[in-house]
């Protein structure tokens, strides 16, 4: 009896213990591109969060590892941690949750968001949510007066991952005026830091221009960007990100043209969104200058006129709040790049988990 439960005891242990081994992945390793960066994002329409992102490139699929956290204690709820796996030649995307051990198979152009949508049409559907409005749903004409592109190279120097680095900034300005000269203004202002770029860096674009074009090639124009700026402009963007080598600076219009003016790898990006909307504003009518209500009595009519009056100063404070607070930057987003390689790396980084379950096919 003693013997049995010690021949038991082993064979329980034996079996823990093999279950508790790491399964060893033998899968061939193959050369692919690896860039690594840290992001911040913040802002008035943006909670305060920060975090890392690893993307492997081959020339036909590309892996994007993202891990975020949020700053505020109340949203550690919308922390994540997720892989984005972009398979070319089988025109496919697995969006990846590692939090949950889930994913999503979908076209390569992207998953739609079912929640997202359901929350949409909810709101559209509550009549007293206030929807935003276009300037012809406003019945206010307005042309734009300005839409102006710059890039400047500032001559400042510092060093970024122990690797020398310059700025460059690009400041994008328009303006939307109405009838009485009322004007909305956007400043969409970035800030380049970038470098010579190493054996490495230069092998990088060309591994990751071909893996843009072969998305492009499957993708199609089934992507809202591609759609916005055509193939060449899409990879023009590519290009001023750093994803891929500016090559052909005469197929780019004028705004990619001085995007090209950038010299080197970008190691930092800072991007930063200001607004200032004036166009189309209702007037507000002052309590001040409301009839005067006889009805309860000359000695409640004077109350009611100067409390209105007291009213109106502290709409004006408030409105004084409100003009500073359209000075902050409605999106702010800081991504600095911490190494670029190329090393050998498994194919089952471009595969979705075996014990992962499917939580949706699109």
């Amino acid at each position: 009896m003693t013997f049995t439960r010690s021949t038991m005891a082993i064979a329980v242990a034996s079996t823990l213990v093999a279950c508790s081994a790491p399964q060893v992945d033998n899968t061939p390793k193959q050369p692919t591109s690896v860039l690594t960066a840290k992001f911040t994002m913040n802002g008035l329409y943006l909670p305060d969060h920060k975090g890392t992102q690893t993307v492997y490139t081959r020339e036909n699929m590309r892996a994007i590892d993202q891990e975020a956290k949020f700053d505020s204690f109340y949203m550690r709820w919308a922390n994540y941690d997720q892989s984005f796996i972009f398979r070319m030649e089988d025109k496919l995307l697995w969006d990846v949750n590692h939090d949950k051990e889930t994913y999503r198979e979908c076209p390569i152009s992207g998953c739609n968001d079912v929640f997202a949508e359901f929350m949409a049409k909810t709101q559209d559907a509550s009549e007293e949510e206030e929807e935003y409005e276009t300037y012809e749903e406003k019945g206010c004409a307005v042309e734009l007066a300005t839409n102006k592109f710059d890039v400047v190279a500032t001559n400042k120097t510092r060093k970024i991952g122990g690797l020398p680095a310059q700025e460059y900034t690009a400041r994008w300005t328009t303006e939307f005026k109405d009838s009485k000269g009322k004007v909305d203004l956007n400043l969409l202002q970035f800030v380049f830091w970038t470098t010579v770029p190493t054996a490495e860096m230069q092998n990088a674009w060309k591994v990751h221009e071909k893996a843009t074009d072969n998305y492009l090639d499957a993708v199609g124009d089934n992507n809202p960007l591609v759609r916005l700026l055509g193939r060449e402009g899409y990879k023009a963007i590519s290009a001023f990100s750093g994803d891929v080598e500016k090559s052909d600076a005469s197929q780019f219009n004028s705004i990619t043209k001085k995007l090209s003016t950038i010299e080197g790898y970008p190691l930092s990006i800072k991007l930063e969104w200001f607004q200032n909307s004036e166009a189309c504003a209702v007037v507000k009518k002052k309590r001040s200058d409301e009839a005067i209500d006889l009805s309860q009595g000359i000695g409640n009519a004077a109350s009611t006129f100067f409390g209105n009056m007291i009213k109106d100063g502290a709409d004006k404070v408030v409105d004084d709040v409100v003009a500073d607070w359209k000075k902050e930057a409605r999106v702010r987003y800081i991504y600095e790049v911490t190494s670029v390689s190329e090393k050998m790396i498994k194919d089952t980084t471009f595969e979705v988990p075996n014990d992962y379950t499917l939580e949706d096919r699109q």
